[in-house]
């Protein structure tokens, strides 16, 4: 089963194979989790509960999902609208869009990289982590996806609801705004 397609699955879930979904289920958890995760940064137990509700509305509304070849657009889709109407209605949540820095998620560095090569792993991730809190949210969002959840850029695209050139322009100015940001360390540590 795990070799059919998403729509083939959708369909055998909604003529009554619930099998269909669980294998639908494990082949996206991961991805979506990574993506609420990373917009919910040091708010596990928010994080969880979105992911849940998103399960949960990914079932109530597979009837009337489109098949596009997007799957993970189109959950990562409902998992952002939830989330935005959750700030809309909780105002403490509007930190979502401003970070505190310890709250962004690390990001592993390429092995092998210049100039971060000697630096001790806790530095790059305050490092990483810094840089990544001066993203703009669509940027950080865009390399969050990328990165996390390997997401391809076109259904990057869809999730944030705009072109392929925007993401790509975004992804471009957010590793631009990393380089310069990461680019002021130096093999003793970081450089004030």
């Amino acid at each position: 089963m795990e070799d059919r397609s998403d729509y083939d699955l959708i369909t055998d879930y909604l003529a009554g194979d619930e099998s269909a979904f669980e294998t639908l289920y494990h082949r996206y958890r991961k991805v979506l989790y990574a993506y609420v995760n990373g917009l919910l940064p040091g708010r596990q137990a928010e994080a969880d509960e979105v992911f849940q509700l998103a399960w949960i509305k990914v079932v109530d509304q597979l009837k009337n999902y489109r098949d596009q070849g997007c799957f993970t657009a189109w959950i990562c889709r409902i998992a952002r609208n939830l989330l935005i109407d959750r700030v809309r209605k909780n105002k403490h949540i509007a930190n979502m869009v401003e970070l505190d820095r310890e709250d962004v998620p690390p990001v592993s560095a390429p092995a092998g990289t210049e100039p971060w090569r000697d630096l001790d792993e806790a530095d790059l991730g305050l490092a990483i982590r810094n840089a990544l809190a001066d993203l703009p949210r669509e940027q950080r969002e865009v390399f969050l996806m990328r990165s996390h959840g390997e997401m391809p850029f076109k259904e990057i695209a869809k999730v944030q609801q705009c072109s392929i050139n925007t993401v790509l322009a975004r992804m471009q100015y957010a590793l631009k705004h990393l380089r310069a940001s990461l680019g002021s360390l130096d093999q003793g540590g970081l450089v004030k």
